[in-house]
């Protein structure tokens, strides 16, 4: 029996090229769907008007690349909602209402701090591993058969904390900016190898990367994440997963 569908909206940063999108991950539970950021070119995918009723939006971080989305989603509700097909508000979750909030949507808005909240029968917890060099907060959906984290973008400077949080989890989505030959001295951002690293010491079940360099190679990031945890796989838009009770 299905526990989990989730399907990949978009997987690359800074911006949209060609059919990728800036990061956006749907996931489907029960009735409820959650919808971890939103960026540009992220609507392509989406099932629209369905997608939009008991949506809840987690932006983990306020760059663009995840939230560019969220104004057409908000006026595609308000314009659904006029139409009678939209009959719940959109629920977004944000570290800084202010800054995203539209004057025409059809949304509740809601701030996130560390900590917990439920979306239905989930739990949902919120935790910012200071090392994205902004607010930005890494997400864990818990029900009681399964456990989805997703880093959304963090450094490396604090992997150990990573590792903590992340451990047990059925499914780790972490980005992976960076591979080895970039030669990058970002320590904003994780190279490919260090997600597999950190799926390896927490002991997660499967590894999905994402957040990638628009004109490189996704089967780069594969090969070197794979050096280190086997079981990876990479986001590419419309890929759906499954995970079972």
């Amino acid at each position: 029996m299905i526990d989990f569908e989730i399907k990949i909206l978009g997987s690359v940063s800074p911006f949209c090229y060609k059919n990728k999108n800036c990061v956006g991950i749907m996931i489907y539970h029960n009735n409820q769907k959650i919808l971890l950021d939103c960026g540009n070119g992220v609507t392509r995918n989406m099932v629209i008007p369905n997608d939009l009723e008991n949506l809840n939006i987690i932006i983990s971080h306020l760059h663009k690349d995840h939230y560019g989305d969220l104004s057409s989603i908000n006026y595609a509700a308000y314009v659904f909602h006029n139409y009678g097909v939209l009959k719940n508000k959109i629920k977004v979750y944000t570290p800084s209402i202010n800054s995203v909030q539209d004057c025409i949507n059809y949304s509740n808005y809601y701030e996130i701090k560390n900590g917990e909240i439920c979306i239905g029968d989930l739990k949902i917890t919120f935790y910012d591993n200071n090392s994205h060099g902004i607010e930005s907060y890494m997400i864990k959906i818990e029900s009681e058969d399964n456990v989805i984290v997703y880093t959304s973008d963090i450094g490396n400077t604090n992997l150990e904390d990573v590792v903590k949080y992340c451990s047990g989890a059925n499914l780790l989505i972490c980005e992976s900016s960076l591979l080895i030959t970039d030669n990058s001295k970002l320590n904003t951002h994780l190279h490919a190898y260090e997600a597999g690293l950190i799926a390896k010491r927490a002991k997660v079940s499967s590894l999905l990367l994402t957040h990638f360099w628009p004109l490189t190679d996704k089967n780069n990031y594969l090969a070197e994440a794979k050096q280190y945890f086997y079981n990876t796989d990479v986001a590419v838009e419309n890929k759906r997963l499954i995970l079972r009770r």
